[in-house]
């Protein structure tokens, strides 16, 4: 996307003219991208949010705030897998996939978070489809187990209360609530391109829902670490505004 490469391309001259942080151009490109895709699985109707949410995420980054890129990769899978936008049942090998990555991202408190979330969503991707599949259960177990060993190894997860910005807790709170209270609008886009398949309202809420609840509770146990979350936030927000402009307009026909 050329937002990426044009948020990239930036991170690299502030690199090197303005002494910023090596990683500023992987991180710049990489979540401006997560932002595009996160809020194209949120709001599959309409591109233009997409584009907001990235350039919202490549602006933050750019500003030295800071990102997750790895935590964000897992949301992104939590909200592909339960919205269903790919049109195809997970094979074996995306299972593995999956559930290898959920361990892998689990070395931080919003790693973990997003990891054993991703354990959820392969379950309950599982359940919304209409034959059950007994390698997802096995693949969601794996999950759960790796990313929580993971984090103990690591040794990751704070001992005690972690530092809560209550202002950031509320924010971020209520944006959960809405996501999981307000039902979305019929979805006009399809799955599959070959067979017509209309995404499901149910499991676009179901994203949208896991994809709050997943914020709220990383940005909470993250503690000082917590406005990590504010690119993946503001991709739910986005998301959740298009809808609400979606059903006004169709109100008014």
């Amino acid at each position: 996307m050329l937002l990426s490469v044009a948020a990239g391309v930036i991170g690299a001259l502030l690199t090197l003219l303005a002494d910023r942080d090596l990683w500023l151009a992987i991180q710049a490109g990489g979540t401006t991208f997560l932002c595009w895709a996160l809020t194209r699985e949120l709001d599959p109707d309409r591109q233009m949010s997409a584009l907001i949410a990235a350039a919202a995420g490549a602006t933050w980054v750019l500003l030295d705030q800071p990102t997750a890129l790895l935590p964000f990769a897992g949301l992104l899978l939590v909200a592909r897998l339960i919205v269903e936008t790919t049109g195809r049942r997970p094979l074996a090998t995306d299972l593995a996939a999956m559930a290898t990555l959920a361990t892998v991202i689990s070395v931080s408190p919003l790693g973990w978070v997003m990891g054993f979330g991703l354990a959820i969503a392969i379950y309950v991707d599982d359940r919304l489809a209409t034959e059950h599949n007994r390698q997802a259960l096995l693949a969601a177990m794996a999950a759960g187990v790796g990313s929580s060993v993971a984090v103990t190894l690591v040794g990751a997860l704070p001992s005690a209360v972690p530092t809560i910005r209550p202002l950031f807790a509320i924010i971020v709170g209520l944006l959960a609530l809405i996501a999981v209270g307000r039902e979305p609008v019929e979805p006009i886009s399809f799955v599959d391109s070959r067979n017509k398949r209309f995404i499901r309202r149910d499991r676009l809420q179901a994203g949208r829902s896991a994809a709050g609840v997943l914020i709220f509770v990383g940005a909470f146990v993250s503690g000082d670490a917590g406005p990590a979350v504010v690119p993946m936030a503001f991709a739910l927000l986005v998301a959740l505004g298009s809808s609400e402009l979606e059903r006004i307009q169709r109100a008014r026909l």
